[in-house]
């Protein structure tokens, strides 16, 4: 029995003695409030009965719920975890994202310096090959200067070995001169010579001949 009933049943029991004292305690009213009490008692024993049936039952409840309680716990500690590692994931995905698009403006920041380069390079090279067709278009011309006094040069040639041909020939023609007048040089030197002997000849014997004045 538990406190209660007990509790119940001794504020009872004061109640129908003092009941009897008051009324002289006749058997009947006593009697009848025994069978009452009894009544009474066994209705409470039932319903302290129910009430520990109640009682376990909750208690069972409560050691589910405690449980569950614990588990909930388990998990929201866990999921507080998550929640913290989510956190820390996201922040760091933040940084880096806020790092990717500091590099993206600096990357379309480049990329625009590099497109005004290229626009800038292309203009150099528009005048540059315009100036190497200026060029291309001047050693054309020269090469056809060249090919021309090539042209000449070998005309010019020609005629040198022609001219250097007709020098061989009048030196080959001076040197024969020479030789021809050396022979005749000499041929005349002889006749000199012999008319010389001759006149001093006639000169000895006292005759004397046109041929030989100025001898």
């Amino acid at each position: 029995m538990s406190a209660i009933g007990r509790r119940i049943n001794i504020g009872l029991v004061l109640f129908v003695v003092l009941s009897m004292v008051g009324t002289g305690g006749t058997t009947v009213l006593y009697q009848d409030s025994a069978s009452e009490l009894r009544t009474q008692n066994e209705n409470l024993r039932e319903q302290n009965a129910d009430l520990r049936q109640n009682l376990d039952e909750t208690r069972g409840e409560l050691q589910s719920t405690q449980a569950r309680v614990d588990e909930l716990e388990s998990t929201l500690d866990t999921r507080s975890e998550d929640v913290d590692q989510v956190a820390t994931e996201l922040n760091r995905t933040e940084q880096q994202l806020n790092a990717t698009e500091v590099q993206l403006a600096e990357t379309r920041q480049s990329l625009r310096e590099s497109e005004d380069r290229v626009e800038n390079l292309q203009g150099t090279v528009s005048d540059l090959r315009s100036e190497r067709n200026d060029l291309q278009d001047r050693v054309d011309s020269l090469n056809n200067e060249i090919d021309d006094l090539e042209g000449e040069n070998e005309d010019l040639q020609e005629q040198v070995d022609t001219l250097n041909d007709d020098i061989d020939d009048l030196e080959n023609e001076i040197e024969d001169l020479e030789g021809d007048i050396d022979t005749l040089e000499s041929e005349n030197q002889d006749l000199r010579n012999r008319l010389e002997r001759a006149c001093d000849a006639l000169d000895n014997t006292n005759e004397s001949s046109n041929a030989c004045q100025g001898v």
